[in-house]
């Protein structure tokens, strides 16, 4: 038996129901992300953050049928229940997950089952009413996931999970309930900092309204703290320093966000650019310089976590003032970061911006940037060999209302696409190269 805590979740459909249609007709993927909101959804703290609504019993999973005796689970019967109110941001997609076995035990039902809502707090709006059974009879994990999009009224949704069928106190094990944006929210902005220079902090997938920000950016910056959407600080002395930013809307604390700058002593060489790609498990990476000064190499630095950094090759500085720079090498991870560090003849040295290399296992990929625009967006491609690329942008009831063409290089080509006529909304970039035989979609918004 358990002793269980609830809160409200929230669900959100798939997709906004015109970009289904568009997606279908140009194979835009979608990606699921997995910034969970839900207190205490592994029961490692016990029954903490789930309300006394339920009763919540929590105890390892050997104790129902399972292998492990350090990992908690809790256990839906007749008589426990889970319920949680879990803070959102209006009008944004959410996935609701986890995983569930039925209990393995004689006296447990054959089929047991479960009832899953998510209602919103403000509108009492159901967006996911599902039942699940169980009937596995030895121990196996079996996850679900629900997709659904909160109404603009609604700043916090309600988990609820129960018995639905079973009425025993034998019956279905449930763990790692997590509902996370399907878009995650990030801080963006440079990784890395010179001494006493402005540097400019976002917060990517985050709404255009209905949210505030508590930006705080540590010991020796200026300004300390922001509640701007988009602040700027600078710092006055080297070293690790820690940004933060907490998001709210007006009723409750949604998330907190953090990332690391590394500050270093004032360089003359700026990086103007650094892009790459990882096709056909070769990383192709390109950077360009200007302003460069006393610069004697640079160091090609990967890492698999984002944070643990090995050095993976070594490029001689040009003679120039400014230049651009290429490397390649073979990479048949799943997901990489990369970060260029620039040292000084005088053996000072500075880092580029991150960034983040996965490899799709395709002959193409393409990189865009900025997802969120203003004026110009810009897509990086590598090509095996001189070509021509069509590019068109389509609306969201998928009309083209951009079309052009634009010539590859063999090797990795950075172009870019004037966007400042079109209106405030989602596009998505369709590019067709068609003596390679490849077709690539990706999706933007502009501002």
């Amino acid at each position: 038996m358990k002793t269980t805590t609830n809160t409200k979740p929230s669900t959100q459909n798939d997709l906004i129901a015109k970009f289904t249609l568009l997606a279908a007709i140009i194979l835009l993927p979608l990606f699921m992300s997995a910034q969970n909101l839900v207190t205490n959804s592994s029961f490692s703290n016990s029954s903490t953050g789930w309300t006394s609504s339920c009763s919540v019993e929590v105890n390892p999973e050997s104790v129902y049928g399972g292998s492990s005796t350090t990992n908690n689970v809790t256990e839906i019967d007749m008589e426990r229940c889970l319920d949680q109110n879990v803070c959102i941001v209006p009008g944004a997609t959410y996935v609701l997950s986890f995983r569930a076995s039925r209990r393995i035990d004689a006296s447990t039902p054959s089929n047991p089952g479960i009832a899953i809502k998510v209602k919103g707090v403000n509108s009492n709006t159901t967006y996911v009413n599902q039942t699940k059974s169980y009937s596995n009879t030895s121990w196996s994990w079996s996850s679900q996931t629900y997709t659904f999009t909160a109404g603009s009224s609604d700043k916090s949704v309600n988990i609820h999970i129960q018995d639905n069928n079973s009425h025993s106190t034998y019956g279905v094990i449930v763990d790692d309930i997590e509902l996370h944006p399907q878009s995650d929210m990030a801080i963006s902005g440079n990784t890395t900092a010179v001494v006493n220079t402005t540097n400019a902090y976002s917060v990517s997938n985050s709404p255009a309204s209905g949210i505030t920000y508590n930006w705080s950016f540590g010991a020796s910056s200026t300004p300390a703290t922001s509640t701007a959407a988009t602040p700027s600080t600078k710092w006055t002395t080297e070293g690790s320093k820690s940004v933060s930013v907490a998001i709210s809307n007006a009723s409750c604390l949604v998330t907190t966000l953090s990332a690391t700058v590394i500050v270093s002593g004032s360089l003359p060489l700026n990086f103007t650019s650094f892009t790459g790609i990882n096709k056909d498990n070769k990383a192709a990476l390109s950077w360009s310089t200007a302003n460069e000064v006393n610069n004697n190499f640079f160091i090609v630095e990967r890492s698999l976590n984002g944070r643990n950094f090995d050095s993976v090759g070594r490029v001689q500085a040009g003679a120039n003032t400014s230049n651009t720079y290429s490397f390649n090498e073979n990479n048949t991870n799943a997901t990489s970061y990369y970060r260029v560090k620039q040292v000084d003849v005088n053996g000072a040295y500075t880092y580029s911006t991150v960034i983040t290399l996965k490899n799709t296992g395709s002959n193409k990929d393409v990189t865009v940037y900025p997802t969120q625009a203003t004026s110009t967006i810009n897509y990086v491609l590598s090509s095996e060999a001189p070509a021509t690329v069509t590019v068109q942008v389509y609306n969201i009831t998928g009309q083209p209302v951009i079309s052009q063409q634009a010539t590859l290089m063999q090797g990795l080509n950075v172009r870019a696409v004037n966007v400042s006529t079109l209106a405030k909304g989602s596009y998505v970039l369709r590019m067709q190269i068609p003596a390679a035989g490849v077709t690539l979609v990706k999706q933007f918004s502009k501002l």
